[in-house]
């Protein structure tokens, strides 16, 4: 039995000792050669291009509340349509206060033709001069509740502050609110606007009038990119998360539906000078990453640092040189000295 192992051990071990892996021969002593996809490296431009998510929101937004207590007289608007700025919203009960106002209106021609009698009085000596003051304080008084009043039977009669869309609406006519009470909100739909944040290191390249790229949900009902631009920064770093907040505005909303989530493309300009490789050319082992290159027909592996990344592409640093023929497809099985064949070049 021992002498059959050392028998079949044989020739395996002849081939290794001649330097030929016996997998890579067919059975006439031809080479197999495992064909793969390729891409040769240049030195080239590179375009950084990063991505980040990003929440779409109302240019402008607000939630209505009344300013006064009372009972709701009259809604005037429908849910979900289209107001525009100043129009009448929701009408407020004022009755009490306007029965107030005309009382007031009653002491205050009272109180003018008192004033105005102990002026004459003044004038002829007659009078004092404190009681002359009185009166007119008590006048100006009585203006001033008046005018008070006015303020809050304004109050009741709630306007749009802005052209928009209005939301369902949280209150019934006849139903008593207070200033608490949540009547409806308010949305600005026709243009929108969008947030996301950018790495400290990219702080330096963000500049207002710039555009992004911001890409739907591929299951959103419109995933078609639409473009953006770049309006307001925050002048500081957040001190929790590292990171600059950025604002853009979208140029064509339709499609887009605000509150939602997108990706943005954030193209940063180009980076001069730099060796770049396709995404799928890059290989993740133990200490780092590698890339497999062609050297004479054979699988050779090199380490590479990665760099800034765009769509398709990754910026690489290390042991990687310009015209270094990379190996694309096959790299489940790929192996030292693996025998290799160009197939399809990538550009």
């Amino acid at each position: 039995m021992k002498i059959k192992v050392l028998f079949f051990a044989l020739p395996l071990f002849l081939a290794y000792s001649c330097g030929e892996e016996p997998r890579l021969k067919n059975k006439n002593g031809a080479i197999n050669y495992t064909q793969v996809d390729y891409h040769v490296a240049k030195v080239e431009s590179f375009e950084e291009v990063i991505t980040v998510p990003g929440k779409t929101m109302p240019f402008e937004e607000v939630k209505i509340y009344s300013e006064v207590n009372g009972r709701v007289k009259k809604i005037h608007f429908e849910e979900g349509n289209k107001v525009k700025k100043g129009q009448l919203l929701v009408t407020v009960d004022t009755d009490i206060l306007q029965a107030e106002r005309k009382k007031l209106k009653v002491d205050l021609a009272l109180a003018e033709k008192d004033k105005s009698r102990k002026q004459t009085l003044l004038e002829s000596e007659a009078g004092t001069q404190e009681a002359f003051e009185q009166a007119e304080s008590k006048v100006n008084s009585l203006k001033a509740q008046i005018q008070s009043l006015d303020v809050q039977i304004n109050k009741g009669r709630i306007l749009a502050p802005f052209n928009g869309r209005v939301g369902l609406r949280e209150i019934s006519e006849g139903a008593f609110i207070t200033t608490n009470d949540l009547i409806t909100v308010l949305a600005q739909t026709d243009q929108l606007k969008v947030d996301f944040s950018i790495a400290q290191r990219y702080a330096h390249k963000v500049k207002n009038g710039q555009k992004v790229t911001l890409r739907p949900p591929s299951d959103s009902l419109n995933p078609t990119p639409v473009n953006a631009t770049v309006y307001a920064t925050s002048p500081i770093i957040n001190q929790n998360t590292q990171m600059l907040n950025v604002r853009a505005k979208i140029e064509n909303s339709s499609g887009i539906v605000a509150g939602g989530f997108v990706n943005v493309d954030y193209n940063l300009g180009e980076i001069p000078n730099s060796i770049s490789v396709p995404t799928e050319g890059i290989v993740s082992v133990i200490d780092g990453q590698i890339v497999w290159v062609f050297d004479n027909g054979k699988a050779k592996q090199k380490k590479v640092n990665i760099g800034n990344r765009s769509k398709d592409k990754v910026q690489v640093f290390g042991d990687l040189e310009a015209n270094d023929t990379i190996v694309l497809t096959g790299l489940l099985g790929m192996r030292e000295g693996m025998s290799i064949k160009a197939k399809n070049e990538v550009k």
